[in-house]
């Protein structure tokens, strides 16, 4: 009898931050990131948790699990993580990539920058990919579009060596359909840049927002965030637009998702690098030209969310949540903390219950592999039980009859 399924295990989490994440069904995948917290000998993290969103729960008690036996094959962060169109592989590009049991973490050793995750199979394999495939990236957001299975990249930095870094203004295309590697247009591209949020709207324009860039020599500064750069994935093309609205605070290191009617919400970031944004919610209206800032007035309750960066941030149903991050001041260690914030995007209001709208059922995906392995270890035991008894109950009979043999032949002789 050989059962084979995935071990997970609840937990409270330690803090993370610079960590990607990925929405699959009814679970969001959280890969990677760093924490000073680690119990292994690098802060660059390999470890993968989910969090099952099919059932209710509360932001104070979430029910985080660990994925203990298939590990990232490497610590990984500042990277990006996306959806294949079947919903059977994630697949992790770029970022920091290290050994997570050493303690130099400034040793990258592991040169793909493509590696997927089947979610079948519980393994981990660095696909044989087509075309010229990018250097690796860090500090990058990517986005792919569901339909054509097409995956796009911006920009980026490489680190060449501790004091040299490498800052690109390229646009790459990843087809998980072929596995083949391409590169859109370079005409009026945007200058080199990180640390961004990419979003693609249904009409298959892809809205950059905020971020650094490395325009000069010297650090990179912050990008004008009232000045979008669009492409257009459909006709190859580069544009700008200038928003009309409120003037936002520029900042990098933020979060943004797409409402169903095509709103982009940011949250968080920093501003210069270092100091906390003053509005950490603005909404981006796409349907008006040009787009336009707002930013909503949201109830003064108790769980305001402190000012954070880098964290993780996903669209359920009409809920934003806000997973992990790096809070604001950074040097206290009272606040580093695990958190969990939920907006209800559809009146601003941050609400501590999450309440699905369709709550899973004993005969969802997930509960029918448990009842079967349960179902499948009962059964296993019930016929092993049964063939050992009958097994004994033959062997007794026939130690019986030989006894009964030997007393006859015993009495024949007298």
């Amino acid at each position: 009898m050989i059962l084979s399924t995935e071990i997970g295990q609840s937990l409270i989490p330690f803090d993370r931050f610079a960590l990607s994440s990925v929405l699959v069904d009814k679970r969001i995948y959280f890969l990677g990131g760093e924490s000073f917290h680690s119990p292994k000998n690098s802060t660059t993290l390999d470890q993968i948790l989910y969090l099952d969103i099919s059932k209710p729960f509360n932001t104070v008690n979430p029910p985080f699990e660990e994925i203990i036996n298939v590990p990232i094959p490497f610590g990984s962060s500042y990277a990006t993580a996306f959806l294949s169109p079947q919903k059977n592989v994630i697949y992790l590009f770029g970022g920091i990539m290290v050994d997570a049991n050493t303690k130099n973490p400034s040793i990258e050793i592991y040169k793909p920058v493509l590696h997927s995750y089947n979610l079948e199979t519980r393994e981990w394999t660095i696909p044989t990919t087509n075309g010229i495939e990018p250097t690796r990236r860090r500090e990058i957001n990517g986005v792919i579009n569901k339909e054509t299975g097409k995956f796009y990249f911006f920009g980026g930095m490489e680190r060449i060596t501790d004091q040299y870094y490498v800052f690109y203004n390229d646009m790459f295309i990843f087809d998980t359909i072929s596995l083949t590697w391409s590169k859109g247009s370079t005409i009026n591209a945007p200058l080199p840049r990180i640390d961004y949020t990419a979003t693609l709207l249904p009409n298959g324009i892809i809205v950059f927002i905020g971020g650094r860039t490395n325009a000069s020599v010297g650090a990179a500064s912050d990008v004008y965030i009232n000045q979008l750069d669009l492409y257009d994935t459909k006709a190859d093309k580069w544009s700008i637009m200038i928003t009309r609205g409120v003037t936002l605070e520029n900042r990098s290191f933020h979060s943004a998702v797409l409402t169903p009617d095509e709103r982009i919400i940011i949250f968080g970031g920093k501003v210069n690098y270092t100091e906390p944004v003053l509005n950490q919610l603005a909404v981006l209206d796409t349907k008006t030209t040009p787009y336009e800032w707002t930013i909503p007035q949201v109830p003064a309750i108790n769980n305001k969310p402190l000012t954070t960066s880098a964290h993780s941030a996903t669209l359920v149903e009409n809920y934003m949540f806000i997973n992990f991050g790096e809070i604001y001041p950074k040097n206290d260690s009272l606040i580093q903390k695990p958190f969990f914030y939920i907006l209800d995007v559809r009146n601003f209001t941050w609400v501590t219950q999450f309440e699905p709208t369709i709550v899973a059922s004993t005969n969802s995906p997930d509960n029918a592999k448990k009842i079967n392995i349960i179902l499948g270890i009962v059964v296993g035991f019930s016929v092993v039980s049964i063939a050992a008894y009958l097994g004994y109950k033959y062997f007794k009979k026939q130690k019986v009859h030989r006894h009964a043999e030997q007393a006859k032949h015993c009495v024949s002789y007298n």
